[in-house]
């Protein structure tokens, strides 16, 4: 029970760290976001966003070795300590290096080609476009290497660590940035060498934290085939989850360009960097949760792993609607405010729809979780990989027809829901849970909580005129409701003393 609560502190604790981070990187990256949507224009930076998004697309095989060694981590140092560490560092970084060639030779061959003849460019900005390429594909090589150095700062819950990077990270991209106007070159062609050169500066940052700190993770002369047999096993599934999952995301953002050109990939730009300012305060509490969720499942401790599961889904999804219901409310008084006059169109509903669909895939994260720690996710991900690939077609169907840009998100938060269900039915199959318990202590509460916390923000959007305000009424009204409504009524009591854990954190800091 002592070992718990001091679990329990701690996730509290690296939250605390991940949410200072957070806000820091928020304030700051949506500043920067307003500064390089006006100096770029909305053509370059509908241009930025295809050509960035295009490369991230194939991140899908950087996202499943990612997810692999991230378990793995946990796993075998819950098990095995430093040597089990050593050895996932060992195999991974081998795994990462080759991952990083691969990668490299698709870009430069299908990816240049794709964007030299079939992406829709803006007349004249061809050669910018291929710089930003060649720059996108560096920082993609950057990033996959970087995975075996954060990856272990994170396992071993060195929160701190990571929040100061991130921290570092936006700082230097806002110095960067706000040159722009004054450098006497394309501005297109200096924001990818900005974004290359700060990703520089992160990848050395977490490198020489590990080399110092963690001295034990070497590289050893003999692979442990049977952790390289099995890592491999996990991330071949796992990659059918993550190339479905950025085919997804990124196969609407090319039909977007294909039927609309580079204004609305612009749009979905804005839409997506309000969704990633809102959801990284979940995506904060899903890191805090994950090592703990491994370690537990690892030493055999299931009840524990479920519990942390049950509350990590309630968490995320009340930190997630208490910040969207005032951003949705208030769309147009914070696009101006943001963007100013800049405001690309489509802007205002494509975000309202992407943050209610990230508002339904909270639930989806903590399921991942679960049959990630189990092991077995070969029917998990053929599932959640066939209803992600289908939704493509099904866009393209509608768009075909006629259907107007928005079309798109709605159809992907129809997609979404189809996910969870088919996530849920499979994650049951490995690790038998109770419905009924699911439904009443999870979906329950998620669906009381969306009726209820938008009937103040409605009234007060009914009764009174837009103004700074009025947007802190909003967000204040928002966040009593949804605190209030999770901790008196659907929080049990180990839960309770996790958040009161955070809180008191809070408190001293």
């Amino acid at each position: 029970m002592q070992s718990n609560k001091s679990n329990n502190s701690k996730i509290a604790r690296n939250t605390l760290f991940l949410y200072i981070r957070m806000v820091f990187v928020l304030i700051v990256g949506l500043y920067t976001s307003r500064v390089v949507l006006n100096v770029l224009g909305a053509s370059d930076y509908g241009t930025f966003n295809v050509i960035a998004g295009f490369v991230s697309l194939f991140s899908f095989l950087n996202a499943t070795f990612t997810a692999s060694i991230q378990r793995f981590y946990n796993f075998e140092g819950g098990r095995n300590g430093e040597d089990g560490y050593s050895s996932v560092f060992s195999v991974g970084f081998r795994v990462h290096a080759v991952l990083a060639v691969v990668v490299f030779v698709l870009l430069e061959s299908f990816g240049l080609w794709y964007v030299n003849n079939v992406m829709v460019l803006p007349e004249g900005r061809l050669f910018a476009a291929n710089i930003l390429f060649q720059c996108s594909v560096l920082s993609m090589l950057l990033v996959i290497m970087q995975v075996p150095f954060s990856g272990a700062i994170i396992s071993k819950e060195r929160m701190d660590y990571y929040a100061v990077v991130s921290i570092i990270d936006v700082v230097l991209k806002l110095v960067l940035v706000c040159s722009l106007p004054y450098l006497p070159f394309d501005k297109l062609i200096a924001y990818a060498v900005i974004q290359l050169l700060v990703n520089v500066v992160s990848f050395l940052l977490y490198f020489v934290y590990v080399r110092i700190k963690f001295s034990y993770l070497r590289l050893a002369k003999r692979v442990d085939k049977f952790l390289l047999k099995s890592m491999l096993s996990f991330s071949g599934w796992t990659l059918v989850g993550s190339f479905a999952f950025l085919f997804k995301g990124q196969g609407v953002n090319l039909l977007l360009n294909a039927f609309f050109g580079t204004i609305v990939n612009a749009a979905r730009g804005v839409a997506y960097q309000i969704n990633t300012a809102v959801m990284g305060f979940s995506s904060n509490i899903a890191m805090s949760f994950r090592p703990q969720m491994v370690s537990s499942y690892a030493e055999g401790d299931t009840n524990r792993a479920f519990n942390l599961f049950k509350a990590q889904s309630k968490i995320c999804y009340t930190i997630t609607l208490m910040l969207m219901v005032p951003v949705i409310f208030e769309m147009d008084y914070l696009l101006k405010l943001w963007l100013g006059n800049a405001v690309p169109q489509y802007s205002n509903i494509f975000a309202t729809l992407v943050l209610i669909d990230a508002l339904i895939c909270t639930l989806n994260a903590p399921v991942t979780q679960i049959v990630s720690a189990v092991g077995e996710i070969k029917s998990y991900q053929i599932y959640s990989a066939l209803v992600n690939i289908l939704l493509i077609p099904v866009c393209w169907l509608f768009l075909k027809k006629g259907y107007d840009a928005w079309i798109v998100f709605l159809l992907t938060i129809v997609f979404s829901i189809l996910c969870q269900v088919a996530c849920l039915l499979v994650m049951h199959k490995v690790f038998p849970f109770s419905y009924k318990e699911y439904v009443s202590k999870v979906v329950l509460p998620c669906v009381v909580m969306s009726v209820v916390v938008p009937i103040i923000p409605y009234l007060l959007t009914v009764y009174m005129t837009d103004s700074f305000w009025r947007l802190i009424i909003i967000c204040i009204s928002s966040l009593i409701t949804t605190s209030g409504i999770l901790y008196a009524l659907f929080l049990n009591g180990e839960e309770k003393a996790l958040v009161s854990n955070y809180v008191h954190k809070i408190l001293r800091k």
